[in-house]
């Protein structure tokens, strides 16, 4: 009879028994998919001992990260199909600890029972907690590196035991951040904030008139339009500061039966029109260009919406009919993105180099998509893989359609060739040799490959092959086709 190879059967298990056949796992806009082998778990104890006898690697909740958790024909650890979802709440230190399949929404749900939020977030709420602050998930502003909020954290290692880090151990800040080395976190504690409103502003203006536009913002971001003025282009601008009892809610956009009025109202819809006629797509976008259309909105956030940062109405989008110049921020309804990190001081000369390359390259038939978005991580984070190490940066993040996701590369290694201290986006980005530079090679670097070899002596745990190659964890591994033993807990 066929018996599965030792090091892939479960031991204590009868190898005869019930066969699993691989499922497929998609990442986001399924640019990286292959076949696995799903597992999902009720208890830490079946977990770890699952792990004790398995190669596996562990997946969150099924959205853009997967793209650096994914391994062909492995085990799988379902983090965010499993039931590992506690959420409780500590009144004395105003912390809250997570367990790996409690999503961000359920996280801030739990918090609004005791008028508290999170420091910061993404805007993808059914995201698991645990996968969106080892890969370096957050939303902008200050703190916008969600990890920084983590006081401490358990992982199980190779044998399936506990380990526990606090805040100010040595290797704490390489376990936080880890990208899928250092796993299952099974448990992380966070520093919670009090309940507050904010006003956010929303413009339609130019590039040039940003710095006026944002003075006082605790948050800033802006969308480019990729086919408007290189020298002074068209953004969607949105800031957040303290509300002040002065400050009401207020809209101004032209009128509508005018050449800007009917600009913006293309505008406003701008996603919906480039899904239904993607070869208009720079033709509308210098039509409004030329125009100069100008749109302000304030919103008086409500200090228990769960979404202010991204979505300032009221309730989640879900609840409410669609609102269209909030979705003007939501840019990934029909493109694939990727994301990078460059030093905050230099962003705009960084958006002004990247749509000089892609008006030159439309000779060769290809096209951004949507526009192209910034988010400023305006202060410097302790851990060593966060975005913002050592200093603000400004994420942006380039859409295109699907096919064409390797034109995205090609300008990510463009940047790279030209500017200094470019730091990867660990779900949104190409994982490429190139980055080890800014991230310290002969540093923290070996830090993290020190820590992984010294928890999972086994090499039972299997990274993704980029980020196994990027770390020198070894190299790719061979893939296999071959059922697995079922597994589950329940």
């Amino acid at each position: 009879m066929f018996k599965l190879p030792k090091i892939l059967r479960p031991k204590n298990r009868p190898a005869d028994g019930d066969l699993r056949e691989k499922e497929k796992l998609e990442s986001w806009m399924r640019v990286f998919q292959c076949g696995v082998y799903q597992h999902r778990f009720t208890s830490d104890e079946k977990l770890a001992e699952f792990i004790r006898d398995c190669e596996y690697s562990c997946v969150g909740q099924s959205h853009s990260y997967n793209g650096i958790q994914i391994v062909p024909d492995l085990n799988a650890v379902m983090m965010g199909k499993s039931t590992l979802d506690i959420c409780t709440y500590d009144k004395a230190t105003q912390t809250v600890t997570c367990g790996p399949s409690t999503t961000i929404e359920q996280l801030k749900r739990e918090l609004l029972e005791h008028d508290r939020k999170m420091f910061n977030s993404g805007n993808y709420m059914a995201q698991t907690v645990v996968g969106a602050l080892v890969t370096g998930t957050h939303g902008y502003g200050k703190r916008a590196t969600m990890a920084d909020a983590i006081t401490q954290l358990t992982f199980l290692d190779g044998a399936g035991r506990e380990v526990t880090l606090k805040r100010g151990d040595p290797d704490f800040g390489y376990a936080a951040i880890s990208f899928g080395t250092i796993a299952p976190i099974i448990s992380v504690t966070l520093e919670t904030a009090p309940l507050e409103e904010y006003q956010s502003d929303a413009w339609i203006t130019r590039l040039s008139k940003k710095k006026g536009r944002e003075k006082g913002s605790v948050a800033t971001s802006w969308a480019v339009v990729p086919y408007s003025n290189p020298d002074d282009p068209l953004i969607m601008l949105h800031t957040l500061r303290p509300a002040s009892e002065n400050k009401n809610a207020k809209k101004h956009v032209p009128k509508f039966f005018s050449a800007a009025g009917l600009t913006m109202f293309f505008i406003e819809r701008y996603w919906a029109i480039d899904r239904a006629f993607p070869k208009m797509r720079r033709s509308l976008q210098r039509l409004a260009d030329r125009i100069d259309i100008r749109s302000h909105r304030r919103t008086i956030t409500d200090k228990r919406d769960l979404d202010y940062l991204y979505d300032p109405e009221p309730l989640l989008k879900s609840q409410r009919s669609p609102d269209f110049l909030t979705g003007l921020f939501s840019t990934t309804h029909t493109a694939y993105n990727l994301a990078f990190h460059v030093p905050l001081d230099r962003a705009e000369e960084v958006i002004k180099f990247i749509l000089l390359e892609v008006e030159s390259w439309r000779t060769l038939g290809f096209y951004l998509k949507s526009l192209i978005g910034v988010r400023e991580l305006s202060d410097a984070s302790s851990l060593p893989f966060a975005a913002n190490f050592g200093g603000a940066v400004a994420a942006i993040d380039l859409f295109a359609d699907i096919r064409d996701y390797a034109w995205l590369e090609r300008i990510q290694r463009e940047v790279l060739s030209y500017f200094e201290n470019v730091r990867p986006h660990w779900g949104k980005s190409a994982i490429v040799g190139e980055f080890a530079d800014s991230l310290g090679e002969d540093t923290h670097m070996a830090h993290l490959r020190a820590l992984h070899q010294h928890h999972f002596p086994s090499g039972n745990l299997k990274p993704n092959e980029r980020v196994r190659r990027l770390f020198d964890l070894g190299q790719p591994m061979a893939t296999a086709s071959i059922s697995k033993a079922t597994y589950d807990d329940g």
